[in-house]
């Protein structure tokens, strides 16, 4: 498959089985020193964590004085600011996936990493692929876009499909540098997980190559997996996360909006040629019609300028299937 947008894989270098992640959970809530309600884990982001922004929510930053050590904030999202500060030390990084971003009002909001500004919010929105740590450049350049860091991998697709008592997941990749090996994750809730298998890499490659892995016997009520990649120095790197409900239920198409700009088509079963794509606004007018000869497992299409309001959002492969949702903007 030809790759239109490929994912970051998430989480840097160093990362291990022991983090500890607090999500946040909702949209337009405050991250400050005492909202506990904002995050999964009923507690504030605190050192070593890896601090999540889910995509569809917006957290705003309204505290001047949050200091964290060790962190990685992962920005799906959005994480938008009020005079509030973000001050990191050198051990920590901030990432911003595609359809995430980072905006602020003023000067006085603030991200530093080492005590070097990574952003002020008097300038330009982040926007992902972007990361920030303590080797990259200094505001207004504080933010590097990813596409120009050598990932050791990059995936292709990452698919499950329900067989039976089991779950098959499958995945690809187009490209392994220095690449030593997969673990294959699982969850039920997306907070703890626990290693399947350890699946061997290709070490360094140009060629795609392919990987699966069963896991039989599913009882559990809903399952997520997802693909940790390790490389040959020991950092790890993660896949996007899949999940299956135990009726074998999963839409071959999930579609949604990471920002009130982009809309995302993520794909969990091998759509391979003859995609089309359909926007259409609520007087039934078609105001987008893209064909995609050979599609990714996941699509990003940007609606800068289409206005608010409600549309309709088709994908179909002219072979019988397809996908509808409606979604605001």
């Amino acid at each position: 498959m030809k790759q239109l947008y490929i994912t970051l894989l998430t989480l840097l270098a160093g990362i291990t089985a022991f983090a500890t992640t607090d999500k946040a959970v909702g949209n337009n809530r405050t991250w400050d020193g005492s909202t506990t309600s904002t995050w999964n884990l009923g507690r504030v982001p605190q050192d070593n964590d890896t601090i999540l922004i889910p995509a569809h929510d917006t957290i705003d930053v309204a505290d001047p004085n949050i200091q964290l050590n060790g962190v990685v904030i992962m920005v799906y999202g959005a994480l938008t600011f009020s005079n509030g500060k973000l001050k990191l030390d050198n051990n920590s990084r901030v990432i911003v996936e595609l359809g995430g971003e980072i905006v602020g009002s003023g000067a006085n909001d603030q991200i530093s990493i080492g005590g070097v500004f990574k952003f002020k919010g008097n300038g330009t929105p982040v926007i992902g692929y972007s990361y920030a740590d303590n080797t990259t450049g200094t505001y207004p350049n504080g933010f590097t876009p990813s596409s120009s860091v050598a990932l050791p991998v990059i995936f292709q697709s990452f698919y499950i499909a329900r067989e039976g008592n089991n779950v098959q997941l499958s995945w690809s990749t187009i490209n392994e540098l220095n690449n030593n090996h997969f673990i294959v994750e699982k969850s039920t809730n997306t907070h703890s997980w626990s290693q399947l298998a350890t699946i061997q890499g290709a070490g360094s490659s140009a060629s795609v190559n392919s990987y699966a892995y069963t896991d039989k016997n599913i009882a559990d009520a809903v399952v997520y997996y997802r693909i940790r990649q390790v490389d040959m120095s020991g950092s790890a790197y993660y896949s996007a996360i899949r999940f299956m409900n135990n009726d074998g239920i999963e839409k071959a198409a999930n579609i949604y909006t990471s920002s009130k700009q982009t809309i995302i088509i993520d794909f969990n079963s091998e759509v391979k040629n003859n995609v089309t794509v359909q926007i259409v606004n609520m007087s039934g007018q078609v105001i987008v019609r893209q064909h995609y000869g050979q599609a990714s497992y996941q699509l990003t299409l940007n609606m800068v300028g289409a206005g608010s309001g409600v549309y309709a959002v088709k994908v179909s492969d002219g072979n019988g299937w397809s996908e509808v949702k409606k979604i605001a903007m």
